[in-house]
């Protein structure tokens, strides 16, 4: 009797804890409509640098992390840069690399005041991407060759900006 109530209590608080982190549920936003980039604006890179370019070729750059995704991702920050916004502050640029080549820029952002001035900063010089989910604040936007994204999670109060590129992308697959 004993084994079964500690079973059973167990396996109560399993549901418990399980339930508390649940991932979130997005509702699509039945009017959303793809958006791309305004005309001679689809980015050919990030922040300078073309896609596909080579690390070797790069000067300043410092690993800083490793991502296992899509066959490995290496993750840099060149020394002294950084994504500005309006009020002057730097955010760190993470550069990727997949099999030495350049494939994705991403700007992270740890407070919401970052993460409106970021926002403010991309649709100012993209305009207002795709809302894809009525309860989610992440917007997309499709080119040729390159796709961007801006989200926020409010549960982490964490706002990720990237622009990947697209034909590498598919080389990844």
């Amino acid at each position: 009797m004993k084994t079964l109530i500690g079973i059973l209590l167990s396996f109560s608080l399993v549901m418990a804890m399980g339930c508390a982190h649940q991932t979130p549920v997005y509702t699509r936003n039945e009017n959303c409509k793809l958006v791309g980039f305004k005309p001679g604006l689809e980015p050919q890179g990030f922040n300078g640098i073309k896609w596909e370019t080579p690390l070797l070729t790069l000067n300043e750059m410092k690993a800083y992390r490793k991502e296992s995704s899509h066959g490995g991702i290496d993750f840099y920050l060149r020394r002294g840069d950084g994504y500005k916004l309006k009020d002057g502050k730097l955010l760190p640029i993470q550069y990727g690399f997949w099999r030495g080549k350049f494939y994705v820029g991403l700007v992270m952002t740890e407070q919401a005041s970052d993460w409106e001035a970021l926002k403010e900063s991309v649709f100012e010089k993209f305009g207002v991407g795709a809302k894809p989910f009525t309860n989610q604040e992440e917007y997309l936007w499709i080119g040729k060759d390159a796709i961007m994204a801006l989200r926020y999670d409010g549960l982490l109060r964490m706002g990720t900006y990237y622009i990947r590129s697209h034909s590498m992308e598919k080389q990844m697959n």
